[in-house]
């Protein structure tokens, strides 16, 4: 069975009308995702890195690495662009408890806050839930779909603290309100364990870093 830890995936629409609430003002300075992966960086640039390799087929807009140190553990880098600019980088390495516990008190030490989570399909406004009838109906509704069915998927959704202030974050009532408010560069990091098939084997898990505000001002 999985581990159960609690987190959020943000729904696209909900990242669109927060982008477009935003009052913004001059132009967007280099900002990093994790250590030597500034976002808009070059494809060019990264793609001479040693050690890069290319994708192929459905994975030909990428770029892969391997040895990428994170949180004191090396990693395997998939690198996402738009255009030719690095939009996204996804951390992968094989599933552990040890990790998964190392990863989470790296974010706390961080400063990162987590706001919410993803069991497969379904989406949990942990600020909403909580809000509204404490963290015991946080702890309902995750039980209620972890009882269900075994999930193959749990996103752990943790946002840079430090671009939000307690005092809003106790002022809004769901996470699509927080949105509305914090910084375009807030950095946004998905914690996902991942498994396939009834057994639920090769168990994997993925570091995504991203500026979901950023991503979705670029397309307008």
């Amino acid at each position: 069975m999985m581990e159960s830890m609690p987190s959020f995936f943000v729904p696209k629409l909900i990242v669109c009308f927060a982008a477009a609430m935003l009052v913004l003002s001059g132009t967007a300075a280099a900002v990093p995702l994790l250590q030597g992966f500034e976002y808009g960086a070059p494809k060019s640039e990264i793609a001479v890195r040693e050690g890069a390799v290319l994708g192929k087929e459905a994975f030909k807009d990428n770029v892969f690495l391997k040895g990428v140190q994170w949180a004191g553990y090396a990693w395997t880098a998939q690198c996402h662009f738009v255009g030719e600019g690095l939009n996204g980088v996804t951390l992968y390495s094989a599933y552990s408890r040890e990790l998964l516990n190392r990863v989470s008190a790296h974010l706390k030490e961080q400063k990162f806050q987590l706001l919410g989570m993803i069991i497969d399909d379904k989406a949990l406004d942990m600020i909403s839930l909580v809000k509204l009838g404490g963290y015991e109906a946080f702890q309902k509704r995750y039980r209620e779909l972890i009882g269900a069915k075994i999930p193959q998927k749990i996103s752990y959704e943790w946002f840079d603290g430090n671009k939000i202030p307690q005092e809003q974050l106790n002022d809004t009532a769901s996470l699509g309100q927080l949105l509305m408010l914090v910084p375009k560069d807030t950095l946004q990091i998905d914690v996902t364990q991942s498994a396939t098939g009834e057994k639920l084997e090769n168990s994997m898990l993925l570091i995504h870093f991203s500026y979901p505000v950023m991503d979705e001002m670029k397309k307008k």
